[in-house]
């Protein structure tokens, strides 16, 4: 814009100047030619004045006649006038020409003058006078010829001067007019475009100043060029748009402020609610007066009065208990050293009643304005609840609820601190006892958790009574227990100790009014063992306590190495029974039931065997124990229970004879699933029910009579048989015997071992089984037949049906197939003897 205003103006000044310059010019010249018109009217009135005083002088001379004295002195007057006006028309400024000629004058006026002088002063004859004055009128008619002459021509050069003069005055004023016209036009052309380029921006920008002052914030012109007002829009769209940011970021600030002071209020409130209902008590401490202020709450929550507590410190840091008035003393020096850090605190403080209180202290140490600690203020919180609970949640983090005993944490704690009292001391002796319930199980299910848990509770009191000062018993859960012996002298102790508690576990114990009895395996770790690790003398105590339960229950086993590596080999079989089923390492083995009546076949007995790779043959007695533990004994029950349908399956169809398969239950198996179970193997074999007996144990049934005798309705239902496995050495009631829907009893097979061996108890065993069986009309089955003594007393007893060695070992299925043929054809006792074989 500055650039087109500066164009616009030297255009103007440009135009305005030539026309200045021209007028000027001619302004000059004008006045030039014009000086010389005056000049020259100036010489013209000159000479006229000298041609009127040549015409007077010679007006006079000839009029002369008499009277020369009046005549003379005229013409001597005007002479000299004509002298006068010669002088001023030769000393003016003329041409060098015109110059040239009024000096010829001059000197023709001069000679005038003296014809005149002669003239006058002539004393001469009148004929000299006359001549004289002729010659005097002569010179003057000359000098008036040429004067009159040099007027003429300088009237016409003035006329030509004063006519150029004119003109230029006439061209100048065209110029004048030309320019001035010019310059009005161009000023007027200019003066639009200047509004134009300076209005339409400043009223854009005047439009947009006024919406941003109502508010249009961020409002931006579309006014763009080149100029200064295209880079004041530009700004000015930037500044508005910055405007615009600052408002909002302005208004988001107001906002929060606004928000932070309505929360800060809102704070205020909450804290001053929250003080008073949390009850804190308020102290503010001026260090440079060593003055106190406790508010009304802080000396009520020790039971004093408004009145009864001053403003010294001191009525503080007098009531903290002994114990804890340094921690409180160094915390608050602390935090006047270091103003910045926060005080808190927690410690005991003297109530009036004389007992102590925990409290929770709070505060900050404030700055004067010299950087030095003028005041420190904060609040005290009763605490003493809060502290019971964490010392009780601390008790229980490291006892057992039910009991109180310690845990498993804290007693492995002590075992550690043992150790370590061991490893200073080598004649340091320690021990762990590992106590387990025996059958804790039947009593927790029969009479209730609610009898269990008392049960467990007298058992711990029991255990320690049992033991000497310092020594701990912990449950580690459900019905076990550990005991660390510490300082042991001898075995003697250790034995007398563990008698004691055995002693002591099996008096009965009254449980809410039933007697219950018990008894505990405990298995034995000592610290002579080396151990590296005290978790393992805790482990290798489970472990002998497990052994101790293998060999009979109610009882004690001291841990060695051959215990150890039996539990690693236990682990490993488990590991590899996990695999046995899928890399088919099982087959069943077939065991005949005879018939006494016809000396037949009537069924078998499938029995699982397992083929491990490395170990070759391993038994049931070995495996099946741990596929209950460990849940395996569901998979693998389920494919006995299927393979022996399949194989009763095929013989029925090869012998064309009802023959039975029998297949023994795990107590993991009895539950309702089973009945689906055995309903899909039965159709899928495709065998009738009838033949399929399944074998189960009394225990199995009695230690939940009632789910049992559901559950055995359901599978009689299905047309299925069900034989008690092992008679006699369970504890079934008879009570229930009747009501459960069994179709036969197997005699176990150690009652018949001991037929004519031991004395007759055995036998008469067999004979009280044998007319139980017979007045539940219940089939009974002999197991474990291995002698002629032996068949010829279950003869006697009418026991029809046998199982034993005596008639044949579990066969595999080619083998168990030809003696299924040969029985059934009557060669018995072939059969009998290819089993032999």
């Amino acid at each position: 814009m500055k650039k087109k205003i500066i164009t616009s103006l030297f255009i103007l000044f440009t135009c305005f100047s030539v026309g200045a310059v021209l007028s000027i010019w001619y302004i000059h010249d004008s006045t030039e030619r014009l000086s010389r018109v005056i000049e020259l009217h100036q010489v013209e009135n000159i000479r006229r004045s000298l041609v009127l005083s040549l015409q007077t002088v010679q007006a006079d001379l000839y009029s002369v006649k008499t009277g020369f004295a009046r005549e003379l002195d005229s013409i001597i007057g005007n002479v000299r006038i004509l002298d006068k006006a010669s002088e001023n028309c030769t000393t003016c400024h003329h041409s060098p020409e015109l110059t040239k000629n009024l000096q010829e004058m001059q000197k023709l006026v001069h000679q005038y003058q003296d014809y005149i002088s002669y003239y006058i002063t002539g004393s001469a004859n009148e004929n000299r006078l006359e001549k004289l004055k002729l010659q005097a009128v002569e010179q003057g008619n000359n000098l008036l010829g040429i004067t009159q002459n040099m007027s003429h021509r300088s009237s016409r050069h003035l006329e030509t001067l004063s006519k150029n003069a004119m003109d230029n005055v006439n061209k100048v004023k065209t110029i004048m007019f030309i320019t001035l016209l010019g310059t009005l036009l161009i000023a007027i052309f200019v003066a639009v475009k200047l509004i134009n380029f300076v209005t339409y921006p400043i009223s854009n920008l005047l439009e947009a100043t006024r919406k941003i002052s109502s508010g249009d914030f961020g409002f931006t012109t579309s006014y763009r060029d080149s100029t200064e007002f295209g880079e004041l829009a530009e700004h000015f769209n930037i500044m508005s748009i910055t405007v615009k940011e600052e408002y909002e970021k302005t208004q988001k600030e107001i906002q929060r402020s606004m928000l932070a002071e309505e929360a800060l209020s809102e704070s205020k409130k909450r804290y001053e609610l929250a003080a008073r209902g949390a009850n804190d008590g308020l102290w503010d401490w001026n260090i440079a007066t060593n003055k106190t202020y406790f508010s009304p709450r802080w000396k009520s929550m020790l039971g004093f009065e408004e009145d009864e507590v001053k403003d010294a410190p001191e009525e503080w840091f007098n009531r903290v208990h002994p114990d804890d008035r340094k921690r409180v003393e160094s915390e608050i020096a602390g935090s006047l050293e270091t103003p910045t850090a926060h005080f808190i605190c927690e410690y005991r403080m003297l109530h009036k009643d004389g007992t102590y209180r925990w409290m929770l202290s709070r505060g900050l140490a404030v700055k004067n304005e010299s950087g030095l600690v003028a005041r420190m203020a904060g609040s005290q919180t009763e605490i003493t609840e809060r502290k019971i609970a964490e010392e009780q949640l601390i008790h229980d983090a490291f006892h057992d609820t039910l009991t109180g005993l310690p845990n498993r944490v804290l007693f492995m704690d002590r075992l550690k601190h043992a150790d370590r009292r061991a490893a200073r001391h080598k004649d340091y002796i320690f021990s762990v006892l590992f106590v387990d319930l025996d059958r804790f199980k039947v009593v927790n299910d029969s009479l209730g958790h609610a009898i269990g848990d008392e049960l467990l509770v007298a058992v711990s009191q029991r255990l320690e009574e049992c033991l000497r000062p310092g020594e701990t018993v912990a449950r580690l859960g459900g019905d076990e227990f550990a005991i660390l012996l510490e300082d042991i002298k001898s075995n003697n102790d250790m034995e007398h100790i563990i008698n004691r508690i055995q002693n002591k576990l099996e008096m009965p114990f009254n449980l809410s009014g039933n007697e219950v009895f018990t008894s505990a395996s405990i298995g034995i770790s000592l610290s002579v063992a080396g151990y590296v690790n005290p978790e393992h003398m805790l482990r290798d105590a489970d472990i002998a306590m497990y052994h101790a339960k293998l060999n009979g229950r109610a009882r004690y086993e001291i841990f060695d190495e051959r215990m150890h590596a039996h539990v690693v080999a236990r682990l490993q079989l488990e590991t590899d029974l996990r695999h046995a089923i899928e890399n088919h390492q099982f087959h069943l083995n077939y065991q005949p039931i005879m018939l006494m009546d016809t000396g037949k076949i009537k069924g078998f007995e499938a029995l699982v065997r397992w083929n491990h790779p490395n170990r070759g043959l391993i038994m049931p007695a070995e495996f099946i124990s741990i596929a209950e533990d460990t849940g395996i004994i569901l998979a693998l029950g389920k494919w006995v229970l299927e393979e022996a349908c399949k194989q009763l399956s095929i013989w029925q169809k090869q012998v064309a004879c009802d023959i039975s398969m029998g297949v023994n239950l795990s107590i993991k198996q009895f539950t309702p699933h089973l009945v689906s179970t055995v309903k899909d193997a039965i159709l899928h074999a495709g065998i009738k029910p009838e033949s399929l007996i399944l074998e189960i144990t009394e225990s199995m049934i009695m230690e939940n009579a009632e789910s049992a005798s559901k559950l055995l309705a359901e599978l009689k239902l299905l047309n299925v048989k069900l034989h008690i496995d092992d008679f006699g050495t369970g504890y079934s009631s008879l009570s229930y015997l009747h009501q459960f829907p069994l179709d036969a009893l197997k005699i176990d097979r150690s009652f018949i071992a001991k037929i004519g061996i031991d004395s007759d108890e055995k036998l008469e065993i067999v004979k009280a089984i044998a007319a139980l069986a017979n007045n539940l009309n219940l089939d009974v089955i002999a197991e474990g037949v291995e002698t002629v003594e032996q068949l010829a007393h279950l003869r006697h007893l009418n026991c029809k049906n046998m199982q034993g060695y005596l008639f044949s070992r579990p066969l595999d299925v080619e083998s168990a197939g030809k003696f299924l043929r040969q029985s059934l054809n009557g060669d018995g006792e072939s059969a009998r003897k290819q089993k032999e074989g």
